[in-house]
């Protein structure tokens, strides 16, 4: 997950969040995700459709992954880019997973479009993610926090409550920080922290689990925070026995 602000003289304040548990996939056992997601600001509004991604278990203690979306921008003036985005290719390593604290790290290569080439960001960066995770009778909380390379820290929490047999209700904050000094940006008041928050259900049909989440940027509110965030997709068991339902975007 990750996401740019305004570019200024070429030169771009980054901000970039990541959210995952400490599970990791059996091996054999392989999920895809298909989704779509809006987004917009009081300048942009962005579409991604299809979200494609996909993991499989190789050993006990790890996990490949990909995720793919295809965008599609519209700005002020009505004019519509559109192409493949933000490509990740991560590995998912557990570090504890017996006790009832469980750790997981997840070195991911990050490959951003051309467009956010073209506004000054380096396209192939990496990000290093640290997740936790514990479950509390029906209540599974779990976090991440680590860097982009690019040039961002993030901390970022969720918390899942069961309903019912099938259905699971879900809460996360995150929040990220550009280290990166850029005196354009802090010339013309763009804040260096991003706040945002997001809420969405999830339900389970047999090797299919379908979700809808909607969520916002907290603060700062400007004119390149995201007023609305809406997703919704499903993720299909395609391969081997399920150790576990994964967390879905």
């Amino acid at each position: 997950m990750t996401e740019f602000a305004a570019a200024t003289d070429g030169r771009q304040q980054t901000f970039g969040t990541w959210l995952d548990n400490a599970d990791v996939n059996a091996p054999g056992e392989a999920w895809m995700t298909l989704s779509t997601t809006y987004w917009r600001s009081s300048s942009l509004r962005e579409v991604d459709a299809p979200s494609i991604g996909a993991s499989v278990g190789v050993t006990p203690r790890g996990q490949f992954g990909v995720s793919v979306p295809y965008y599609h921008v519209t700005d002020p003036s009505g004019l519509t880019a559109h192409g493949i985005g933000a490509t990740y290719f991560t590995g998912k390593f557990a570090l504890a997973q017996d006790g009832r604290v469980r750790a997981a790290v997840s070195p991911t290569l990050e490959i951003l479009s051309w467009t956010a080439a073209d506004l000054g960001a380096h396209r192939v960066n990496l990000v290093l993610p640290l997740s936790v995770q514990s479950d509390i009778g029906s209540t599974r909380v779990y976090g991440s926090t680590g860097y982009f390379s690019r040039g961002s820290v993030f901390g970022a929490g969720a918390a899942e409550w069961s309903v019912g047999p099938r259905g699971t209700l879900v809460a996360s904050l995150s929040h990220g920080y550009s280290v990166k000094a850029d005196p354009a940006s802090d010339a013309l008041g763009f804040s260096r922290h991003r706040t945002d928050a997001s809420g969405g259900i999830y339900l389970s049909a047999g090797a299919m689990v379908f979700f809808a989440s909607v969520g916002r940027t907290l603060a700062p509110v400007t004119a390149t925070s995201g007023r609305l965030s809406l997703t919704g997709g499903v993720t299909i068991n395609i391969a081997g026995p399920a150790a576990h339902t994964p967390r879905v975007p």
